[in-house]
This record gives structure tokens, C-alpha cells and sequence, in this order.
């Protein structure tokens, strides 16, 4: 809660108003001080002089104590704040109307009765208070001569030196204390900076809300990015940052988005070289069979009369059989195509995942004995029925193009064997493996889906294309070349990721290649 913006803003914006307000207070009192001391030193500027010329305070030189002392009740009794003392010419204390002289300072600091005296010194002016040794008080002075008033034995006596106002204040509590205005100006001035603190937070609440609205919009891009970055291969969870107010987190989540943008970007400049790539193998693989379906075909029309019947039979089969080859290639990339867009259903059911496999298998039976390839299934768990979930029509697709691949891949007089086996309680286990030429690198354990980038890294010296997924395979005279496009492959790994599962690979050049996967039992 304080780590918000507009939290800690109000904060310190009340700690300045708390401050402003206790700065301006301890001015204000200050000047209402300075204003009535100076006024008072203007009011009893005279007081002095009244003291001097209209009683006598010298005889032979010498002060007049009882003169003093009457009067002290008269001044007593017109202002009862008034301290007056009598100084000599050094600013010695020589008596008081307090009639206690040796309760006071002894003496008195003459240069500011001089300026006072001349005139020429700017109201307030602060003198000693002989009263409390160390304070500076406003006062009265006036020098006292011989001539004045019947004093006599001195021509410059002294002076008298009034301090005005009683006992000062010290502080700001005590002020307020004592003065009931002053408390009532304080009372509106905090008001007024009540008022100001409300305005403030409302003005921080408005100008806040929508930089909260973009960080909260922002936090939930973030949660839902981070939660697909969980369930993705290519993309990494964004680094976690801790939590500040809005703007850091608004900063912190920006970051994130650049990352993430970096990775995004990165991913898709590897999707579409991997996409120019199988266009690339899409195309080759689509050209060859349409190459020689074109030539079966000019060479029937150029050469028709020519042709003898068992020729033309030739161009023909070989017609069909390369027109079904392209349109097999055609149908496995619009269903590359429709698993790569989401739009097909998965209809999960309990199969028979074991005569699925023996159906399937017997399938191809058939072109297995026409390569002179041994072919082979077995259950290895004592339960011979294997049961799974999954969609049958998709599963059945894998099987296919899984035999399909390693049949093709596998010379003459090579084995093709399946294995089913339970995986722990619940999963079943699915492995083909095949005596073929195996991948161009070596696998081990790789994921099928990973299998795109393994081939990028092949070996491209020789004069052959570099399709997306590289098979190995053997010419007449025993040379390697390349060969596949992947398409097969591709859909295998899509249909299993649909079914939470993966394929992994076991594969070395010339030694034949190895396919698992796992689906969750019933």
C-alpha cells in the first residue's frame, strides 16, 4: 500500500504542507513580535525623557534614592511592565524602582542607548535587560545632565534606561498560549491547509488514475504472457522484478515487453526461415513427381503411334503412379496446414491402442514385403490389450506416417519393429524402430520438435537441397544423399502436442532411427 505513487505522493505532499505550515507559523509569530515590540518602543519612545526632566535623580553627583523610590509607586502604577534603572555614564546599574539592586546585571552594553539617543537606529532596538542577564529587550533611554530638573554635581550624569513589555516570550508555544488571536489565526491557517491537503490528493488521485489504469492493463498482459510462456518452447518467462509503485512497475513491465518482443522476434525470424525452408523442400518434393508425371505425358503424345503397347502401359502406370505421389504431397501439406491453424477437433475416446496398431500395421504389410522388409510388432507388458485415450482418426494418422517413414528410410532385406509397453501406471509407451539410414546428425533423445533446427546445422557441402527434416538414404553405388521433406514427420509431432505428448528420437547416420512417445492410459 505505500509503495503506491499516489500514496507516497499525498505522503510527501503532507509532510511539505506540515512544514510549510510550521515555517510560516514560527515567521508569523516572529513578525507579530518584531511588529509590537516596535510599536511598543515607538508608543514609550518619550517614557524615558518624562523620568528624566521631571524629577530630580542627582544630588552631588550622587543618586537620589529616595527621589527614586517616590517615583517608582507613580510609574508602578501608570504601566506596572515598566522596568526603569538608573545607569552612570560607563552603563553601570547604579539604582532601580525596583529598589533591588543587587538582584540585576550590573551592567549595561552602552552603544545601543547611544543610537537610541541620536536617533538614528531602526525600531525595534534591543538593549540589556539587567533583569535577566543575557536578554535583549526594546527599551527607553534618555541621558539625565545637571541642569535637568535640579540635579546637580555633574554635568552629564548618566542615563535612565527603561525596558518596555514585561517578560518576553520565548518561544512559539508560549505565544500561542498566551495570545488568544494568534491561536485563532493558527486555527484558520490550518484549516486552509486542510483544505489544500484535500485538493492535493484529489488532484494526485486524478492525475494518478490513469497512469494505474495502464500499469493494471499492463500487469494482466503480463500475467497472461508469462502463463503462455509456461506452456511455450520458444518464448521465456520474463524476469520477475519486485514490485514498486506504478512508475516502476510501469518501467519493470516495459522491460518486459521489450524482452519479450526481442524473443518474439527472434521466434519469428526463425519460423520463417524454417518456413522458406519447407517451401523451399515443398516445392522439390512437389516438382519431382510432377516432372515425371509431365514427361510420362509428352512422351505419350509425341511418341503415341510410335509406342508399343507394353510402352504405353509403362508411361501410363508410371503416370498414375507419380500423379498419386503429388496428390499425397498435396493432402499432407493442407493437413500440415489445418493442424498448424487449430481448426480440426480432437474427439478424445477410450481406443484400443493395441489392435489399432496391429490394424495399421498389417496396412502395410503388403509394401513391406514388396522392400523385402521384415516387419514386426509385440506387446511387451503381460496385458496384451492396451487401452488409451486419445482420438482414434488422429492416432491412426501417426502410426501411418511413422511406418510410412521408416519403410521408406529402410533398404532391402532391413526390419521395421514396434514395441507397446506400459510407462508406469498410466501412460502406455509407443516405439518404432527401424535398420534404415537414419538421420543426417546423430540424435539422442531429441525432441521431434527440435529436429527442424538439428537439420539447419547438417552438413551442406555436397550438391544436394537442405529440407527441413533431413533422412538419410544409400543410391546404387553406396553414396549418402538427403531426401524427405518432413511433411510426415511435422504432422506427427502436431497430432501428438494436440494430445499432450511428444515424440522423442534416437538416430545415427547409417545405423537406423528410433520413435517414442507416450499417451496417458485408461
Amino acid at each position: 500500500m505505500l509503495s503506491s505513487l499516489f500514496v507516497r505522493l499525498c505522503l510527501v505532499f503532507t509532510a511539505i504542507l506540515l512544514c510549510l505550515g510550521l515555517l510560516t507559523l514560527a515567521i508569523a509569530n516572529r513578525n507579530q513580535q518584531r511588529y509590537f515590540e516596535e510599536f511598543t518602543q515607538e508608543l514609550n519612545r518619550p517614557v524615558a525623557m518624562y523620568i528624566a526632566t521631571q524629577k530630580r535623580l542627582f544630588v552631588d553627583g550622587e543618586p537620589d534614592h529616595q527621589a527614586l523610590r517616590e517615583l517608582a509607586a507613580h510609574v508602578m502604577v501608570i504601566n506596572p511592565s515598566l522596568q526603569v534603572y538608573l545607569l552612570d555614564r560607563q552603563g553601570r546599574v547604579l539604582d532601580s524602582l525596583a529598589g533591588e539592586p543587587d538582584a540585576v546585571q550590573r551592567h549595561v552594553d552602552l552603544e545601543p542607548i547611544q543610537r537610541f539617543v541620536a536617533g538614528t537606529a531602526h525600531l525595534p532596538l534591543y538593549g540589556d535587560n539587567p533583569a535577566v542577564p543575557g536578554q535583549q529587550r526594546v527599551f527607553s533611554a534618555y541621558p539625565v545632565s545637571g541642569g535637568q530638573a535640579g540635579n546637580s554635581g555633574c554635568e552629564s550624569c548618566g542615563y535612565v534606561y527603561a525596558v518596555l513589555g514585561g517578560e518576553r516570550h520565548s518561544s512559539l508555544w508560549q505565544s500561542l498560549a498566551g495570545s488568544y488571536a494568534l491561536r485563532d489565526n493558527v486555527a484558520m491557517f490550518a484549516v486552509v491547509l486542510a483544505l489544500a491537503l484535500v485538493a492535493g490528493m484529489a488532484l494526485f488521485f486524478l492525475m494518478t488514475r490513469p497512469l494505474r489504469a495502464m500499469t493494471a492493463s499492463l500487469g494482466q498482459w503480463r500475467l497472461a504472457a508469462d502463463r503462455a510462456a509456461d506452456s511455450s518452447p520458444v518464448v521465456g518467462r520474463s524476469t520477475v522484478v519486485k514490485r514498486g509503485n506504478e512508475l516502476e512497475d510501469l518501467e519493470s513491465t516495459c522491460h518486459a515487453m521489450l524482452e519479450r518482443l526481442d524473443q518474439q522476434y527472434q521466434f519469428l525470424d526463425s519460423a520463417d526461415r524454417r518456413r522458406r525452408e519447407f517451401l523451399t523442400s515443398v516445392s522439390h518434393d512437389l516438382r519431382t513427381p510432377l516432372t515425371s508425371l509431365s514427361g510420362a505425358v509428352e512422351t505419350l503424345l509425341l511418341k503415341h503411334d510410335s509406342l508399343s503397347d507394353e510402352e504405353r502401359q509403362h508411361y501410363l502406370l508410371l503416370a498414375q503412379r507419380q500423379g498419386g505421389r503429388l496428390w499425397r504431397l498435396i493432402a499432407q501439406v493442407f493437413e500440415l496446414a489445418r493442424l498448424d491453424s487449430g481448426d480440426i477437433d480432437v474427439h478424445v475416446e477410450r481406443i484400443p491402442f493395441s489392435e489399432l496398431v496391429f490394424d495399421t500395421a498389417q496396412d502395410f504389410e503388403t509394401l513391406a514385403r514388396e522392400r523385402s522388409i521384415t516387419l514386426q510388432v509385440s506387446v511387451l507388458c503381460k496385458d496384451k490389450s492396451l487401452w488409451v485415450m486419445a482420438d482414434m482418426g488422429l492416432l491412426q494418422r501417426v502410426i501411418e506416417n511413422l511406418l510410412a517413414n521408416a519403410i521408406r528410410h529402410t533398404a532391402r532385406g532391413g526390419q521395421v519393429a514396434i514395441r507397446l509397453d506400459r510407462s508406469g501406471d498410466s501412460m502406455v509407451q509407443f516405439e518404432i524402430e527401424d535398420s534404415g539410414c537414419g538421420f543426417s546428425r546423430p540424435l539422442a533423445g531429441c525432441s521431434l520438435a527440435a529436429i527442424r533446427d538439428v537439420s539447419a546445422t547438417a552438413d551442406k557441402s555436397a550438391n544436394h537441397r537442405a529440407p527441413n527434416i533431413e533422412r538419410g538414404g544409400s543410391d546404387p553405388g553406396g553414396k549418402v544423399i538427403l531426401r524427405g521433406s518432413g511433411l510426415g514427420l511435422g504432422i506427427v509431432q502436431r497430432i501428438l502436442t494436440l494430445h499432450d505428448s511428444e515424440a522423442l528420437v534416437w538416430s545415427r547416420p547409417g545405423e537406423g532411427s528410433r520413435v517414442c512417445f507416450e499417451l496417458a492410459a485408461d
